[in-house]
């Protein structure tokens, strides 16, 4: 897995709607990712369904929220 130069990567630990509809991954370090199925943009067609979204509790995306492990540096505080 390739290692992002901003955020930390985070683990997936639940997944709510937001007031729009779409899905939010709940992660373990306690920030929200969007994770939306958009095609053409966007394939995740996994989130529209409960399996699937079980399915990738455990795994991992990139926090941007979370301090860089190579820089300390944010998204937010860029």
């Amino acid at each position: 897995m390739q290692e992002n130069v901003a955020g930390t990567m985070q683990k997936i630990v639940d997944f709510h709607m937001d007031e729009s509809r779409d899905w939010v991954a709940d992660l373990e370090c306690g920030h929200q990712q969007h994770v939306r199925h958009n095609p053409p943009w966007i394939h995740r067609h996994w989130v529209t369904t409960p399996q699937g979204r079980l399915e990738h509790v455990g795994r991992e995306l990139n926090c941007l929220a979370c301090p860089c492990r190579i820089c300390g540096a944010s998204v937010a505080a860029i």
